[in-house]
């Protein structure tokens, strides 16, 4: 493949090290205009995002949720947040607004992290300390599923590749487990 963008989405790897250099806000700002340009159905944008650059707060989740040394090292945390109520497919929606962010920072060389468990019982009073922490209001309803920590990647990781990624055992035509090959179906 050779094609920028998908070469990009090959690139985005998941970084747990960062360097000590800055994010700059014009960074962040980039970051925050790519994933406010993802799909949202009936264009209702449930997404809210928090800028993090508290090393305290950062410490506290790191050891509250256990993930050393990458949320602490992170220059900036961003917490993506929803409200429900606008969007039954607000997850969906700030997923896709996520993602969008992902593959933006690797385009400009920024490593990320994306963190998150939004169903499990632990997150859940993670995003209570967040809602304390960050001041947003309880009666706003509003979710955190989603933490990405952005930072300049202390570690290189390959791309991804065809043989690390691509399964045809997870693609069917036309019924399940319908394989391809070559250029005939067969069903397994």
């Amino acid at each position: 493949m050779n094609n920028g963008v998908l070469d990009t989405i090959l690139k985005r790897r998941t970084i747990r090290h960062f360097t000590d250099q800055e994010v700059t806000d014009e960074q962040v700002e980039t970051l925050l205009e790519a994933a406010m340009a993802a799909p949202s159905r009936l264009n209702r944008q449930p997404w809210h995002f928090i800028v993090i650059r508290d090393g305290k707060l950062q410490k506290r989740l790191a050891d509250f949720y256990g993930l050393h040394p990458y949320l602490e090292e992170a220059r900036v945390l961003i917490a993506a947040a929803a409200r429900p109520t606008l969007s039954t497919t607000w997850m969906m929606d700030i997923s896709a607004a996520i993602e969008n962010m992902l593959i933006a920072a690797t385009a400009m060389d920024l490593g990320t992290s994306w963190i998150g468990e939004p169903d499990s019982a632990v997150w859940k009073m993670g995003e209570e300390i967040l809602r304390e922490a960050l001041h947003i209001p309880a009666d706003l309803g509003v979710r955190i599923p989603a933490l990405i920590a952005v930072g300049h990647p202390a570690q290189i990781r390959p791309p991804h590749g065809r043989e690390d990624r691509y399964d045809t055992t997870k693609v069917h035509y036309g019924v399940w487990e319908a394989r391809k090959l070559g250029d005939q179906l067969q069903a397994t």
